[in-house]
């Protein structure tokens, strides 16, 4: 009894509070075949007008880094991305957001963003473009193929600070 009224507070406590991790959440499916793969939807700014972050393919991660105009967020350690990174990304490993806070005031909130990390068995890319809709940034997406995928399709990189 004790059991059932314990996961009855909770899960009511869990509904009603503002960071309460609720009961339905939006799932975005990635794939269509057997390596399909369920995220949910990024959508926490309130400044953003019902814009959530969402999953860029390879081919619009590599227009937007041909055109200039996004900013490319690694969400890896410092170590991985010292030995490869897309060109002119900045690291911000997801678990340092807060030290970053300074560096990412001084960037335009209009800017469009792409976050990655290592690849589909990563997740830091989403938790980071979450931290970043928070904070108030408009144009926030990941790439879910991430490092592993941008490498593998030969595309520009780097090593290094």
């Amino acid at each position: 009894m004790l059991l059932g009224v314990s996961a009855l507070l909770g899960v009511a406590a869990q509904t009603v509070l503002p960071n309460g991790i609720g009961l339905k959440t939006e799932i975005t499916m990635l794939g269509t075949d057997s390596t399909a793969v369920a995220i949910p939807a990024v959508l926490i700014n309130p400044n953003t007008d019902g814009e959530s972050a969402s999953n860029v393919s390879l081919a619009e991660a590599y227009s937007l880094f041909e055109d200039g105009t996004a900013l490319f967020i690694d969400a890896r350690s410092p170590d991985e991305f010292r030995a490869g990174h897309i060109q002119q990304s900045i690291n911000i490993p997801v678990q340092a957001f807060m030290d970053s806070l300074l560096y990412l005031e001084n960037l335009d909130f209009n800017r469009p963003i792409i976050t990655y990390c290592d690849g589909e068995d990563c997740n830091a890319s989403i938790d980071l473009a979450a931290d970043l809709k928070m904070m108030g940034f408009v144009h926030v997406n990941f790439f879910f193929g991430g490092w592993q995928e941008w490498r593998d399709a030969g595309y520009p990189t780097e090593e290094g600070p």
